[in-house]
């Protein structure tokens, strides 16, 4: 088990050996949309198809800031009996939210004994692939090729210097860069320079923009068109990574191989190796192996 694993909150109390997928809950926990008209609908979506599998019998979601919120969601994931709750973070870099945050909402509602934070869905190996085939997949439909075209991937990025979001906005577009597939991959940012509006005029290629963010939001669904259309640039933008519906499917994968693996307790005290460091050795170490090859999920 590589870096890209769950972290106990608890590693002095062990549940005890494999916990059954009947007896675990999980908790998509994300920071919650502002504006845009989706209303958290990726977030809903996303649970819907993983309660459908009928795999894990309770899953729920919840949000930092509106609803539902992330408290009644771990109530509801705790009260369901079961011994295992796995939160998978819907953000897409470690920092405050995923590090800090989330624990926290986690002791708050009384849950730390059993839970663990599992790797954020930005961490994801695989979303490179899903997101680059998307991105061709609509500059193909503009009659548009790849090779003539130029990517841009726009993130957040932080008005407090904080370079966690940046970080793994530029990591996320080498990763595409390093496929050869658009003629050009370039960075922007709404909360820190290069902007969006000075990289969508720097250029007169043809552009297919990413959106480096989960969901629908203030940032994905509003700002993003708004640049393009006030810039007047010759762009058409794919959405949030997180909305596709294809992201279903590495949550899945990487809830099912968290599922069938003991808790970090468990293998800390039972197989002190490499299989045992199951902790993410903090925010740096995280971001260095950020897509950086096939995931040992």
């Amino acid at each position: 088990m590589s870096d890209h694993a769950s972290k106990s909150l608890s590693p002095n109390k062990p549940f005890g050996s494999l916990v059954p997928a009947d007896q675990t809950a999980i908790v998509l926990g994300a920071h919650g949309e502002r504006g845009g008209t989706m209303q958290n609908a990726s977030l809903a979506a996303h649970v819907g198809a993983l309660a459908s599998d009928g795999f894990i019998r309770t899953v729920v979601g919840g949000v930092l800031n509106g609803t539902p919120t992330l408290s009644d969601a771990l109530a509801q994931a705790r009260s369901s009996g079961a011994k295992r709750i796995l939160v998978y973070p819907l953000f897409m870099a470690p920092g405050y939210f995923v590090d800090t945050k989330l624990p926290d909402e986690i002791r708050a509602a009384g849950c730390d004994d059993i839970s663990e934070v599992l790797t954020p869905l930005g961490s994801d190996p695989e979303l490179p692939a899903i997101m680059l085939g998307r991105a061709v997949g609509v500059a193909r439909k503009a009659n548009l090729s790849p090779a003539l075209a130029r990517l841009v991937v726009v993130g957040h990025g932080s008005t407090s210097g904080t370079p966690a979001s940046a970080y793994a906005t530029r990591q996320f577009a080498a990763a595409l860069r390093g496929r050869g597939v658009f003629g050009e991959v370039d960075v922007a940012f709404l909360e820190e320079a290069p902007s969006l509006r000075d990289v969508l005029t720097a250029s007169k290629r043809p552009t297919v923009v990413i959106g480096y963010f989960y969901a629908a939001g203030l940032h994905a669904a509003e700002d993003v068109p708004e640049a393009i259309s006030e810039t007047g640039a010759d762009a058409i933008y794919t959405g949030a990574v997180g909305a596709d519906i294809d992201t279903t499917s590495l949550i899945r994968k990487a809830i099912f191989a968290a599922v069938a693996t003991p808790p970090a307790s468990v293998l800390a005290k039972d197989a002190p190796t490499t299989r045992g460091k199951v902790k993410s050795g903090g925010l740096w170490a995280r971001l260095r192996n950020l897509f950086a090859g096939p995931s040992s999920k």
